[in-house]
């Protein structure tokens, strides 16, 4: 990524500031606000990204399937779940960094609902699991990216942070309850230990999440251009989610989906 603001991906040259600086969004006429609900653009928009990231081989087989059978079995999926953790933990770490910068109005609401500061739930986490070595974490290069681009369109195209946070709710918050118990279950914890990071939201409290989710998002006013651009940029924020995936099942040699 330049100091100039671009992120070249897979041969995608992504720049917030050329957009920014396009003809349409320079001009001095009223942009044109777009003519369909944001919450639902960005659910129709994002479908097939979405689905790719949540059916990655990692995240199934951490999940749902099983690291082989026993203790060594339980000891190598706990590895791989912590190394999750810690992925999760750089971006929401980047993420919140960047919300004292986020000026107030319908897009600072969206951005500061209080299920989204999850960092220091799962810096709890990791300290569950990890003890000290919580404070050696590892990053793959695709998470570093990721941070390095919440970081990018903070002071570029603020609005393009509803298009990471909308990627987190969805990945993250959406699943909560039900990776809650998987979890649990997986590593025979008591008393929620272990698993701050998914209390954000309470299995009875998930509908009403998702509803003042959507709220938050249709109240932002954006014109038919920049609600294009968070729908494409959803779409990348879930596609590096997917990429950071394979990146750790690539170390995840006893893997089975």
């Amino acid at each position: 990524m330049s100091l100039q603001g671009t992120l070249r991906w897979g041969g995608m040259v992504r720049s917030a500031r050329e957009r920014r600086l396009s003809p349409a969004s320079t001009s001095t006429s009223p942009m044109p606000a777009s003519s369909q609900p944001l919450s639902r653009r960005l659910e129709e928009g994002t479908g097939m990204a979405r689905r790719q990231a949540e059916q990655s081989t990692f995240l199934e087989a951490l999940f749902q399937g099983s690291w082989n059978s026993g203790v060594y079995g339980q000891f190598v999926r706990a590895r791989h779940y912590v190394n999750h953790l810690r992925q999760l933990h750089v971006l929401y770490e980047a993420f919140e960094a960047v919300l004292p910068g986020v000026e107030e109005g319908a897009v600072a609401r969206m951005l500061r609902l209080p299920e989204l500061r999850r960092a220091s739930a799962l810096l709890a986490d990791l300290e569950w699991f990890c003890g000290d070595t919580r404070t050696h974490p590892f990053a793959c290069a695709e998470t570093r990216l990721h941070a390095e681009r919440i970081h990018e369109v903070a002071e570029e195209a603020p609005h393009l942070l509803i298009a990471h946070a909308y990627a987190r709710c969805v990945q993250d918050l959406y699943t909560s309850p039900q990776r809650s118990l998987l979890i649990t279950q997986a590593f025979e914890l008591d008393g929620g230990q272990g698993t701050a990071f998914y209390n954000a939201v309470a299995p009875g409290e998930l509908q009403a999440f998702q509803a003042r989710l959507s709220a938050r998002l249709d109240e932002v006013a954006l014109g038919e251009q920049e609600a294009q651009e968070v729908v494409q940029e959803a779409r990348l924020a879930f596609r590096i989610q997917g990429l950071i995936c394979d990146e750790l099942a690539r170390d995840a040699p006893g893997l089975s989906g």
